[in-house]
């Protein structure tokens, strides 16, 4: 039961039950774009509060690859296309999501208390280590 409750804590989990793990629509797009962009889908689950040895590492990779082939299928052209451009066509339907939700909660009255991280959202992949991935096919 406390694991469940760490779990439910973390902004990266929408809902916990004694049987499953729901992830936020964010942390699936984030951990995404980070695995496009070269980052062990481990490494990313960890750095998020999801410890791999609780979660399960299969549980881990499995969840990446279905999230990936979904967003892959939400990215018009994407097999010709190369890591480092998918990852940027992503960031920026990620940016524009945020924004349109902002919009939707200001209409509807609710605070966002996140408001000033999202304002700082990156628009690019400045710095960004996407070279080597090459092409999903």
């Amino acid at each position: 039961m406390e694991e469940l409750q760490m779990l439910r804590d973390l902004p990266a989990v929408a809902n916990v039950s004694k049987d499953r793990i729901t992830y936020s629509n964010a942390f699936k797009q984030v951990c995404v774009i980070r695995y496009l962009a070269g980052e062990s889908p481990t490494k990313i689950f960890r750095e998020a509060g999801l410890p791999p040895e609780l979660i399960g590492y299969k549980r881990i990779e499995r969840s990446v690859a279905r999230w990936k082939a979904a967003v892959l299928k939400s990215v018009n052209g994407s097999s010709n296309m190369s890591n480092g451009e998918i990852i940027t066509e992503l960031v920026n339907l990620y940016v524009h999501a945020v924004t349109r939700k902002e919009k939707l909660d200001d209409i509807a009255g609710i605070a966002n208390p996140d408001k000033a991280n999202i304002e700082n959202a990156p628009n690019s992949l400045d710095g960004a280590n996407v070279s080597g991935g090459g092409y999903i096919r």
